[in-house]
C-alpha cells in the first residue's frame, strides 16, 4: 500500500479513549438533513421548442345543450294578475289614442239650411212657336198669327202646323207663366192622310192617346230656349155642336194656367164625316230647360 495515503487514514482514526456518540442527537441531525433535501427544487428539464406538426391542435367548442329541464311555471294567480295588468293597459291605450282621434278631429258642421226654391223667373204670355208631347211621339210647329175662323169655327190654314186662338170678346189667353185664362191651340187629324194632331185620338179604338198625367211642352215667342210646362188633367170627345156649351172643358169662369188641345176626330170610316172632336185638358206645372225624352 502507498505510504501517501496511510497518514491521512490515520488522521480519520477515532482516539483510542472513544468518543461517545449521542444517538438520538445524530439522528435527529440526519432528518433535518433529509427534509432539507426534499425541500429543494428539482432541476426543470427544459422542454425543446415543438414544431408546427407536433402542436396540438386546439380543442373544438362544445355547443351547449339547453336545459332539459322544465320551465319554472308561474303560478295561475300570478298569471291572472298579469294578463289583466296588460289588459287593464291596453284599454287605457284604446281609450287615449280614442281621446287624441276624438280630439284631432274637426267639428261636423251643421246641415246646410235648405234653400226654398225660387220661383221660375216670369214669362209674358205671347203666341206659340213649338210644341210636344214626348208621351205620344207628338211635335208641333205653328202658324203665325192666331188660328184661322171658317164657319164660325177654328179651321187652321196647314194640316202639319198647329195654331193658338185668340179674339176679341173671347177670354182665351197666349200661353205664360201667368196666362190670365184658357189658353187653345188646335191642330187638323186626316183621314188616310198625315197631319199634325193624328197621335191624338185613335179613331179605330175610339179612345185618347193621352194619359192623365202626360207632359206638354210649350215653347213661345217670349220663353226663349225655355219651355212652358203642362200636365194632362181631363180627357174629353164631346160632338162638334156641344164643344162650345160644355162647362166641363171651359169652365164657369176665368181658368189661369189652364191650356186646351183640341183636334177632330177621325171616324173609322174614312168616308163617314168628322162629328167630334178630341179635346185634353192641361194645367200649367213649371219651367223646363227640355223637353223630356219619348220613353
Amino acid at each position: 500500500m502507498d505510504s501517501r495515503y496511510s497518514a491521512q487514514r490515520d488522521s480519520y482514526r477515532l482516539p483510542e479513549e472513544g468518543i461517545r456518540i449521542d444517538l438520538r442527537a445524530e439522528r435527529a441531525r440526519r432528518r433535518a438533513g433529509a427534509g432539507r433535501r426534499r425541500q429543494a427544487p428539482a432541476p426543470q428539464r427544459r422542454t425543446p421548442p415543438r414544431t408546427a406538426a407536433q402542436r396540438p391542435t386546439p380543442p373544438r367548442p362544445q355547443r351547449t345543450r339547453p336545459s332539459t329541464q322544465p320551465a319554472q311555471r308561474t303560478p295561475a294567480r300570478l298569471r291572472g294578475l298579469t294578463l289583466a295588468a296588460i289588459l287593464a293597459v291596453a284599454v287605457l291605450g284604446i281609450a287615449a289614442a280614442v281621446g287624441l282621434t276624438t280630439g284631432s278631429e274637426s267639428p261636423t258642421p251643421p246641415p246646410p239650411t235648405e234653400v226654398a226654391a225660387e220661383p221660375a223667373a216670369v214669362i209674358e204670355p205671347s203666341p206659340a212657336v213649338e210644341m210636344s208631347i214626348p208621351s205620344i211621339d207628338v211635335r208641333a210647329d205653328f202658324e203665325d198669327g192666331s188660328c184661322r175662323v171658317k164657319d164660325d169655327k177654328i179651321n187652321p190654314d196647314s194640316m202639319r202646323e198647329a195654331c193658338t186662338y185668340t179674339a176679341e170678346g173671347k177670354p182665351y189667353a197666349l200661353p205664360g207663366t201667368d196666362s190670365p185664362d184658357i189658353v187653345v191651340i188646335a191642330g187638323h187629324t186626316g183621314a188616310g192622310v198625315p197631319a199634325v194632331f193624328n197621335n191624338l185620338y185613335d179613331g179605330r179604338a175610339n179612345e185618347h192617346k193621352v194619359s192623365i198625367g202626360d207632359k206638354l211642352y210649350l215653347r213661345t215667342e217670349n220663353s226663349g230656349d225655355e219651355w212652358l210646362v203642362y200636365t194632362a188633367t181631363d180627357l174629353h170627345d164631346p160632338s162638334k155642336d156641344g164643344l162650345e156649351q160644355d162647362s166641363s172643358i171651359w169652365g164657369e169662369g176665368p181658368m189661369p194656367g189652364r191650356l186646351l188641345t183640341i183636334s177632330c176626330i177621325q171616324p173609322a170610316n174614312l168616308l163617314a164625316a168628322a162629328v167630334r172632336n178630341a179635346v185634353v185638358g192641361w194645367q200649367f206645372d213649371g219651367v223646363a230647360t227640355a223637353p223630356e225624352q219619348a220613353s
